[in-house]
């Protein structure tokens, strides 16, 4: 099975037509999403900027990292779940986006990014590269839905 037919079958199953065949589906969906990416950015922006000591200087980041941890994974978690039905409502356009492949690409990344940052010497190196990650990823995303 090719990855058009892959992407056809998941668009064409129940939970998709859920989302993209009613008025409301759709615009729920997204915009839960847009509201756990910016519960999850804040997250992000507190741990990295923390890292890098622009913000809460005399606070350890670990302490930081931890004291946001149960949040940070409660909306990381609901924007994979929102980003993984809004993906299927439409996955034939969103395979096609360059912007899409481009976002998942940076997904990729951050993550690779997180991996190496958790065993490294150079955590504001990789806290500096997070943000910039991040940020290509939200503009990515935001021109998936122009292109």
């Amino acid at each position: 099975m090719s990855l058009q037919e892959l992407s056809a079958r998941i668009q064409d199953a129940w939970p998709s037509q859920v989302i993209s065949g009613t008025t409301w589906g759709y615009p729920i969906v997204g915009a839960v999403h847009v509201l756990a990416m910016i519960m999850f950015g804040g997250v992000v922006l507190y741990t990295n900027l923390s890292a890098l000591g622009l913000v809460f200087r005399g606070q350890d980041v670990r302490q930081a990292a931890r004291d946001v941890r149960l949040f940070g994974t409660a909306s990381l978690t609901v924007v994979a779940l929102t980003g993984a039905f809004l993906f299927a409502s439409g996955a034939v356009r969103y395979l096609d986006s360059t912007g899409f492949r481009v976002k998942m690409a940076l997904l990729v990344l951050i993550l690779l990014n997180a991996i190496a940052a958790s065993r490294s010497r150079y955590r504001k190196l990789h806290a500096g590269i997070a943000l910039a990650l991040w940020a290509g990823s939200i503009f990515t995303a935001r021109s998936i839905a122009f292109f």
